[in-house]
């Protein structure tokens, strides 16, 4: 029996030092890609499109990563302008690219526009609708009490996706950012399963999965039981990225056994 793709993980987490490197690792494990825009050119995009026939692996995601410091909500027009025009570029890389969703965020730290919350719902109307056009889900994903004061949770952020009100905008989860909450991992996941289109799966301090606080026994098998939108690894690799990313694969191997 063929086993299928069913976990991918984020490109900075991957070992290896180029594009290629990281796709033959990935198709070694049977896994996919989740791609990072942080900014690169249309000669990067062309190189990318160049190198996929090589590889098995399949790209599913996109991250919109400037939007760590760039503000969809803030107050000055010219820094909502390039937010967004970041998000619609990686809406059309993901398109391009083959990948069916995008991850983005509301914002990070603290909205400075008026009524952000109606703002928000609008600029996600507009990328649903871009998201409709190009086949692409725009996946909103729910960060925790640190990094914003704006909708800092799942049931937050599913609200939001409930206001908009598009088939192409859907809630996103990491593991991290429930458990930052103090709130309970496993039946979070078990609660907004069939809402959420792509899962995080990171310990806390953005370490591997098993190698922080967080118990990865009943997640894992919530996930794998209820489970089935987009699993990514997601992490910040330490020293030596490769054990890194064998400890994550052994940690999470429940996922794909036997599948």
């Amino acid at each position: 029996m063929v086993r299928r793709v069913t976990l991918g993980c984020v490109e900075f987490a991957v070992p290896g030092d180029t594009l290629e490197d990281k796709l033959r690792i990935l198709e070694s494990h049977k896994m996919w890609l989740e791609l990072v825009n942080d900014g690169f050119d249309e000669k990067r995009l062309k190189n990318i499109l160049e190198i996929l026939p090589n590889f098995n692996t399949p790209i599913r995601s996109v991250q919109a990563f400037l939007l760590h410091d760039l503000r969809m909500l803030s107050a000055k027009d010219k820094d909502q302008k390039i937010a967004v025009r970041h998000v619609e570029e990686t809406i059309k890389i993901a398109s391009k690219v083959g990948a069916q969703n995008v991850v983005a965020v509301a914002t990070y730290v603290d909205p400075t526009i008026r009524n952000p919350r109606e703002k928000c719902i609008n600029l996600f109307k507009r990328f649903g609708e871009l998201g409709a056009e190009l086949d692409v889900i725009i996946s909103i994903e729910a960060l925790n009490r640190d990094r914003t004061t704006f909708l800092p949770s799942v049931p937050e952020i599913y609200h939001l996706v409930r206001d908009v009100g598009s088939d192409h905008v859907r809630l996103m989860a990491d593991t991290m950012h429930i458990h930052a909450n103090e709130k309970n991992v496993a039946e979070t996941i078990r609660e907004y399963a069939t809402e959420i289109m792509e899962l995080h799966l990171r310990d806390t301090n953005s370490t591997p999965p098993r190698q922080g606080s967080i118990d990865f026994v009943p997640v894992l098998k919530v996930v794998r039981e209820k489970f089935r939108g987009l699993k990514c690894l997601e992490y910040q690799p330490g020293v030596n990225p490769q054990a890194d990313f064998i400890q994550a694969l052994e940690a999470t191997k429940i996922i794909s056994a036997a599948q």
